[in-house]
């Protein structure tokens, strides 16, 4: 059943992690040189960090947008979508973590901005808890309905 509540929750964690891929980063501005960093470290190939940052970025936003989306088909088996909710904040925890380490140690006195991606995140991480609250409720229901029987 795809068109239940949390089907929509997982669809909008999907989307939120997909814009992930279409805004920058951060925005740093150190020494009269702005470096943006993207997912995909093209335009920041001077600074060491930002190389290997932002490949293990865009695999763990991969994978987070991927679990969210294949996390909808399983919905004849509820545990284990509470589950892959479970592992996919899991995931979300530490992509904000590296978002954080590859900012704040990148460059040693830069002025830096958060940019969009680095919220979003956040959204994902509200929208896959929201969702696991749905599964949560509905394995509730049935298991209520089934005593009744």
């Amino acid at each position: 059943m795809i068109q239940r509540i949390q089907s929509i929750w997982l669809f909008l964690a999907f989307i939120a992690s997909g814009l992930m891929f279409f805004f920058p980063v951060l925005i740093l501005d150190a020494q009269n040189s702005l470096f943006v960093q993207n997912f995909d470290s093209i335009s920041i190939s001077k600074i060491d960090n930002f190389v290997k940052g932002g490949y293990i970025l865009a695999g763990l936003t991969a994978l987070v947008s991927g679990l969210s989306l294949a996390n909808i088909f399983f919905y004849r088996n509820r545990h284990l979508q509470m589950r892959i909710c479970l592992f996919n904040s899991i995931l979300v925890f530490f992509l904000l973590g590296f978002i954080a380490y590859f900012s704040f140690s990148s460059v040693q006195t830069p002025v830096q901005t958060f940019a969009l991606s680095s919220l979003l995140p956040i959204i994902v991480l509200i929208f896959t808890f929201i969702a696991r609250y749905s599964i949560k409720k509905d394995e509730e229901l049935i298991k209520s309905v089934e005593r009744i029987r």
